[in-house]
């Protein structure tokens, strides 16, 4: 599958990693909205020598765009989610282009990727305390958030009660992310979401994963958030 193929709206996580750093972070990719900005894709190929490419949304921290230069020792590479397929380019190229005043990433690779085995998407550890609604039942339960992605959710719930794979739940959580000025920005978030599996090793204790109907992109605003709140990326600003 080539990167130009990636649907409008899909999730899109860009890796970069060196030998002792790692940052994944998450966009959302966007059509060319006029035979103009199709046109500026075309140029930025041939200057580049790609012959594939799709546009997403650009990256802001505190208030510059997160640019890709990468020095040797670092790797970079794209990954996305096509009707339930992970797919994987390891060879792209990642500039910051405008299209009638407004930037975005254009992703651009000559890699025909296969289907990887991968897990879907980056999952964020976050450990807070959350509860779980069962469809209609009254009342919620308290459970721990264990981690998230743009496509899912992950949460522990003690006891023997547990949803049925399958079902409908909705699941809340704050948490609190620190910025780079020091001031603490806060996410509310109340998610709809659909058991896709349990694991039930640990006595008393049951894991569960559920999948959003769509990417999420607040979780994937979040995420990046998280990922750069203690570190900064290998890579210039």
């Amino acid at each position: 599958m080539y990167i130009g193929e990636i649907p409008d709206g899909s999730s899109i996580e860009i890796n970069v990693s060196s030998e002792d750093k790692k940052l994944s972070l998450c966009t959302f990719a966007r059509v060319p909205k006029n035979p103009v900005d199709e046109k500026m894709m075309r140029d930025f190929y041939k200057k580049y020598r790609y012959g594939s490419g799709v546009l997403a949304d650009a990256i802001e921290r505190d208030g510059k765009y997160v640019g890709f230069h990468l020095h040797e020792q670092s790797n970079l590479h794209v990954f996305s989610i096509v009707d339930k397929k992970p797919y994987a380019w390891t060879e792209v190229k990642i500039i910051l282009a405008m299209f009638k005043k407004e930037t975005y990433y254009l992703i651009m690779s000559n890699q025909n990727a296969k289907e990887t085995n991968r897990r879907a998407g980056y999952r964020q550890w976050v450990g807070h305390d959350g509860s779980l609604k069962l469809g209609l039942e009254p009342g919620s339960r308290d459970v721990v958030i264990k981690d998230i992605s743009t496509g899912g959710i992950g949460i522990v719930v003690d006891g023997d009660v547990a949803p049925r794979i399958g079902e409908t739940v909705h699941i809340t959580y704050t948490d609190k992310v620190m910025t780079s000025n020091g001031l603490p920005k806060e996410f509310n978030f109340s998610l709809k979401a659909v058991v896709a599996r349990k694991d039930e090793t640990v006595p008393n204790r049951t894991i569960i994963g559920c999948m959003f109907d769509r990417p999420n992109e607040t979780v994937g605003k979040y995420i990046n958030m998280k990922q750069t709140e203690h570190r900064q990326p290998n890579m210039r600003r």
